[in-house]
C-alpha cells in the first residue's frame, strides 16, 4: 500500500541500522499476544498505528517508553514504592528499534521514543485496577497510514485500506474468548467492530488525545451514537469486573 508503513515486514533511517527492527517487533508482539490470549478481559480498538508508538514496538498504543520500563509514572501504578522492579508488559525483554541519532528529541534518545495516546491509554487501564495482561490493544487499520512522502505523519487509512485489511481484525479477535469486553476508540474502530462477522458488543469512546467533535447537524447528532470518555467507561468495566 502506498504511504502505509509495516513494522513487521519493513525498516528505514529512524530504525537502529545493524539490527533486524522487523523481527524484533514480531516477536514482541508475538509475546504481547500470547501473554494475554487466556487473561484478556478487555480489548481496546483505536484506529491506526502512529508514527511514535507501535511503529517502533510492533504494539498497538504501547511505546518504547513504556516496555522499556521508563514510564515512572506508568511503573508506579504496578510497583508501588519499589521502583528497583520493572513491570513484565510483554513479558520478556523488551528490545527498541528506533536509532537514538535519527531522534530530534532528547528524551526519545535517552529513554525511548514516547507516544502521547499509549501513556494514557495504560494508565487509564492500570490506574483502575487491570493488569498488563487483562487488556489488549489493537486498531482497526493495523499498519501506520502516513501523509505524502513524509513517514513521521499520522493520517486517518482510508475506506480502501480499512477493507483489504478487515480480516486481520477478524483473526486478532478469534484469538481471545469471547466473552471479552471491546471497547472501541472512535468512530473508525466503531465502523470496524461493527463490520465484523461475529458482531462483538462495544463500548464508544472518544479518543482519549482528540477534542470532542460537533455534529454537523442536528440530524446527524441524532443518528450517531453518542461517544463516553474512556476513564468512565473503563472504570464502570472494572468494577463490572470485581
Amino acid at each position: 500500500m502506498a504511504h502505509v508503513f509495516n513494522p513487521w515486514s519493513q525498516t528505514d533511517e529512524r530504525d537502529q541500522p545493524g539490527v533486524d527492527a522487523p523481527l524484533i517487533r514480531q516477536q514482541q508482539l508475538a509475546a504481547y499476544l500470547q501473554a494475554r490470549q487466556t487473561s484478556v478481559k478487555v480489548i481496546l480498538i483505536a484506529e491506526a498505528l502512529s508514527c511514535r508508538g507501535g511503529r517502533f514496538t510492533g504494539i498497538a498504543m504501547t511505546s518504547e517508553r513504556i516496555l522499556l520500563g521508563n514510564d515512572p509514572k506508568l511503573n508506579g501504578f504496578i510497583t508501588g514504592s519499589d521502583r528497583s522492579l520493572l513491570p513484565d508488559y510483554l513479558p520478556g525483554p523488551a528490545t527498541r528499534t528506533s536509532c537514538r541519532g535519527a531522534l530530534p528529541r532528547m528524551t526519545d534518545r535517552e529513554f525511548g521514543v514516547y507516544e502521547r495516546t499509549a501513556s494514557v491509554v495504560w494508565q487509564t487501564m492500570l490506574a483502575n485496577g487491570f493488569r498488563p495482561t487483562e487488556f489488549a490493544l489493537w486498531n482497526a487499520f493495523p499498519f501506520h497510514p502516513f501523509a505524502d512522502e513524509d513517514s513521521e505523519s499520522n493520517r486517518r487509512p482510508s475506506n480502501h485500506e480499512l477493507h483489504a485489511t478487515g480480516q486481520i481484525l477478524t483473526d486478532f479477535i478469534s484469538l481471545f474468548p469471547r466473552s471479552v469486553k471491546f471497547v472501541a476508540l472512535g468512530r473508525e474502530a466503531e465502523s470496524a467492530l461493527q463490520s465484523q462477522a461475529m458482531q462483538p458488543p462495544y463500548e464508544l469512546v472518544r479518543h482519549p488525545t482528540a477534542r470532542a467533535a460537533k455534529p454537523a447537524n442536528a440530524a446527524g447528532q441524532g443518528m450517531a451514537r453518542p461517544m463516553g470518555k474512556l476513564d468512565e467507561v473503563i472504570r464502570r468495566l472494572a468494577l463490572n469486573q470485581s
